[in-house]
């Protein structure tokens, strides 16, 4: 990805924060040249070694890509929204504001059904929660017979928070309020993280 220097982000505590706060991801892998894309919920495993693991139905032929071609890309997507050159003060062009971050790694097929049914277990609790009338997972053998496990053992993460950094704190200002005025829920949020990363930045030098 292509990250200039004021909108990368180092933090590895926050990055991992992100992946789990936007697990949502986009599976990549290539076959034969060509680029395959699945998109399906991960699970973020802070042992020892970093992970992200999750399933595939095993009617889709990605999971052979994995088996042949270990190396994979996941990429995780939060708030975004478009900001209108108006809002400047002086010059500008018309841009997007975003937060995304990839993850390169090697993958392990896993045909395990013990293994399968404690990963589908933990991703149901895991959406589910602590809500009143959450879900009991119930996954029949038959099920299980259906998808494919994989882990990833994450080898670089790549965070790009494009948040106006590159323009003056006027005009951070000036984007800010008119994502927060004029937009939806995702306006809202990249004004959100635009208004905290100025915070954090004010804070660090006092």
């Amino acid at each position: 990805m292509y990250i200039p220097q004021h909108f990368a982000e180092h933090d590895q505590a926050e990055i991992l924060r992100f992946i789990e706060a936007h697990a949502f991801g986009t599976l990549v892998t290539v076959d034969a040249g060509v680029p395959f894309a699945s998109h399906i919920p991960f699970l973020l495993e802070q042992g020892e070694t970093l992970m992200l693991s999750g399933h595939l139905a095993k009617a889709n032929p990605q999971w052979q890509h994995l088996a042949t071609n270990p190396q994979v890309l996941a990429m995780f997507q939060g708030a975004h929204a478009y900001v209108s050159p108006t809002w400047y003060e002086g010059a500008g062009v018309p841009t997007w504001n975003y937060t995304s971050v990839h993850v390169h790694g090697k993958v392990r097929v896993i045909h395990d059904t013990a293994w399968l049914q404690a990963q589908v277990e933990r991703l149901s609790h895991y959406y589910e929660g602590d809500t009143p009338n959450a879900w009991i997972p119930s996954y029949p053998a038959k099920m299980l017979e259906a998808i494919v496990g994989f882990e990833i053992t994450i080898e670089s993460l790549q965070a790009k928070y494009k948040l106006s950094q590159n323009r003056s704190a006027a005009d951070q200002h000036r984007v800010m309020q008119a994502l927060d005025a004029n937009g939806g829920e995702g306006e809202r949020g990249v004004a959100a993280l635009m208004a905290k990363r100025l915070e954090d930045d004010h804070a660090s030098q006092n």
